[in-house]
């Protein structure tokens, strides 16, 4: 009997760059430790690149007599289309469906797709090799199999699930080591990889679909060494990239193990270039002392924090209530210290969050000491989640808008592919539809002056210098005249809300800059690098108010200062720029020193280093899309690069099991050990 596998993964720029089918991969290892499912079933090349359904069902080379669909958000209506011909073409062929976006409750959903015959809630191993047992014997009936649902002769059948009681993932056969992605990872390969080392999540936020709760708040792991293996297997193939899909990195003390496993991999083969993971929401010292190992080794692009919101009221409406406020400043205050890049989250229409209590949120965050990145996300409605239930929906008075999905940083889907939606939350009892609208406006031109650095040291000036509130900076920034090349940015913006609101996409394609969706703000960056002398012109006119007489001529100097930094494709070489005022040092200071430096009238040099690029597009890339989450999209300076070569801080670490604090003496950390550098115990979870 033919099986094929179906989990079609995005497609990560116009490359061709996607993920290897980790799922189809684990199904297909475990199945095969089954003898007379081994002896049964044929495991068919695995399908996984996004594509037309006209290609795809061109893979099918032999006649399926099993079909299996692994369906998330991006290739659910793909995964709809493909299987409802397969099912046309071969009436006899068993459609099972299964996956994060397959409802768990599925009784409308194969109602509405008569073609799909079984749907598998949750995790598929152990139901999915009992759906072949059944389908080998020809039973024609699945009452016995767990956690699945099933089309009968008369009715769709949902039975009960079983509790699960192992603590081990080793029950299930790494996909990596059996060798079930040797045919494609072949000299020339463009693939990422997915890696679990553990599964579980004590956590219940409703807007997640680790959330649910049940076994799911157990964690089950997998043993170490198998871990290693598959890591060391990755690192051989030279996948450049890999994901870690834990929910809660950190969290464990093993995952320093695990972390430095993979600095001894880069070390030995030169790979994973990068690895991204889930971090932990407590636990804030392993965090710490895991994420600057990975950051001195160049393995990570920086660290989470998501707060999700810093209103408590929508903490507890959405279950978060538990998660410490206290790990978050603990980490800030000591990532900075250090210059690990670190970016916080938050979720832009959770339940009882207002106008006033976002804008307010953003100030704290931002006051705390992000000096990276905040993002803010829209919530998303995944099915399976209490934030998607009717009931809670209708407690809260959330209202959804259906629009296209445009993945960001991934390629425009293909004329003649089929469209995929997401499901975001515009409306609620505390949040009006024109709240939702300036809400994200005010986001994405906060995420361009902060995160994307257009004007970081500016408004931190005013901020701290001035006593301005960044929310008073946007606003007056957000006012803008229409007519301004400012107002354009704004006017953007709005038009950009405006169209979520009619169902278009998140992501914007401008084909000139970039062969992937863009967020508004980065398209907006690469306005602001071509049009620098306006730019700056007006957003010294509308801030320069804030500022007193005696202030006048630093601040002056730092908007020339920024305009310096920013990025453009058509700039090269080095510019010596003369200021009369410490703008470096007070700008640098804000990364590099552990005390504020003060502005003064002391004179500076700074040179400007800028760097050639090849295309448009590959500026774009690197100095945008790869830079941001690194913290490196501003030019350098020779300033800059002498103080990441010479920058010493000394700072103190709380160990909150023992109630002890310990000084860490940091300095260049080239000339020693890493473990000598931050004077770690590397059989320890503490410091």
């Amino acid at each position: 009997m033919n099986l094929y596998f179906n989990e079609y993964n995005l497609l990560m720029g116009s490359g061709g760059v996607t993920y290897l089918p980790l799922v189809s991969g684990i199904l297909s290892a475990y199945i095969k430790t089954d003898q007379l499912v081994s002896k049964k079933i044929k495991v068919m090349p695995f399908i996984f690149e996004m594509t037309s359904s006209d290609k795809i069902l061109n893979q099918y080379t032999e006649r399926p007599d099993i079909a299996v669909f692994s369906i998330s958000m991006w290739n659910e209506q793909l995964s709809l289309e493909v299987a409802n011909e397969i099912k046309t073409k071969y009436p006899s062929c068993l459609i099972v469906f299964g996956g994060p976006q397959c409802p768990h409750n599925p009784t409308e959903f194969m109602t509405k797709h008569t073609f799909i015959d079984i749907a598998v809630r949750a995790e598929g191993e152990e139901a999915f090799l009992g759906i072949l047992k059944k389908f080998i014997l020809n039973t024609g009936e699945f009452s016995s199999v767990p956690n699945v649902s099933w089309r009968s002769a008369s009715s769709i059948v949902i039975n009960k699930e079983t509790p699960r009681y192992e603590r081990s993932l080793d029950v299930y056969p790494s996909p990596y080591l059996t060798g079930e992605f040797d045919y494609l990872l072949t000299e020339n390969h463009k693939f990422q990889a997915i890696v679990e080392t553990n599964r579980g999540c004590p956590f219940l936020c409703t807007f997640c679909y680790w959330g649910r709760g049940g076994n799911n708040t157990k964690y089950r792991f997998k043993d170490l060494q198998v871990v290693f293996d598959e890591l060391e297997y990755l690192a051989k193939n030279k996948v450049e990239y890999i994901f870690n899909a834990d929910s809660n990195f950190g969290m464990h003390r093993r995952d320093y193990d695990i972390a430095l496993k993979l600095v001894e991999l880069k070390e030995k083969y030169g790979y994973p270039e990068k690895f991204r993971t889930c971090w932990g929401k407590n636990t804030s010292e392993r965090i710490f002392k895991i994420a600057t190992l990975l950051q001195y080794y160049d393995l990570d692009k920086g660290v989470t924090l998501a707060r999700q919101s810093n209103n408590n009221e929508v903490l507890s409406n959405i279950k978060r209530a538990n998660i410490k406020l206290s790990a978050y400043e603990y980490l800030e205050s000591n990532f900075n210290k250090l210059n690990v890049p670190i970016y916080g989250e938050l979720i832009l229409g959770l339940p009882g969050e207002t106008h006033e209590s976002w804008v307010k949120g953003i100030d704290e965050m931002l006051e705390r000491g992000i000096n990276n990145q905040l993002f803010v996300y829209q919530a998303e409605i995944y099915p399976n989640t209490e934030l998607g239930d009717p009931e809670y929906q209708e407690k809260y008075g959330i209202e959804t808008t259906k629009i296209k999905l445009h993945e960001i940083h991934c390629a425009p889907r293909g004329s003649n592919w089929v469209s995929e939606y997401q499901e975001i939350v515009t409306k609620s009892h505390s949040m009006s539809n024109d709240d939702w609208k300036y809400m994200t406006v005010y986001s994405h031109l906060m995420m361009l002056f902060h995160g994307m650095k257009v004007a970081f040291y500016i408004i931190y000036y005013l901020n701290k210098h001035c006593s301005v509130k960044y929310s008073e900076i946007f606003k007056t920034v957000e006012a803008a005249p229409n007519d301004s090349f400012i107002g354009e940015i704004i006017s953007d913006f709005y038009n950009y809300a405006n169209n979520i609101l009619k169902g278009n996409g998140r992501g914007i394609y401008v084909e000139k800059y970039s062969d992937v969706y863009l967020e508004p703000e980065e398209v907006a960056l690469v306005k602001i690098s071509e049009n620098k002398d306006k730019f700056f012109d007006e957003l010294m006119s509308l801030l320069l108010p804030f500022v007193s007489q005696s202030q006048s001529h630093f601040f002056k100097e730092l908007i020339i200062f920024s305009k310096a930094l920013i990025p453009s494709y058509s700039e090269s070489g080095e510019t010596l720029f003369e200021f009369g005022n410490n703008i470096s040092k007070f700008s640098y200071g804000i990364y590099y020193s552990t005390e504020e430096i003060q502005p003064s009238a002391d004179k500076e040099k700074i040179k400007v280093i800028r760097k050639n690029f090849n295309s448009l597009h590959e500026f774009v890339k690197k100095k945008i899309i790869w830079a941001r989450k690194s913290g490196r999209i501003l030019w350098e300076t020779d300033v800059e690069i002498k103080l990441k070569e010479n920058s010493r801080v000394s700072f103190d670490v709380h160990n909150f099991a023992s109630e002890k604090s310990f000084n860490i003496d940091l300095f260049d950390s080239r000339n020693e050990s890493f473990e000598k550098y931050l004077a770690f115990d590397p059989k320890s979870s503490n410091v």
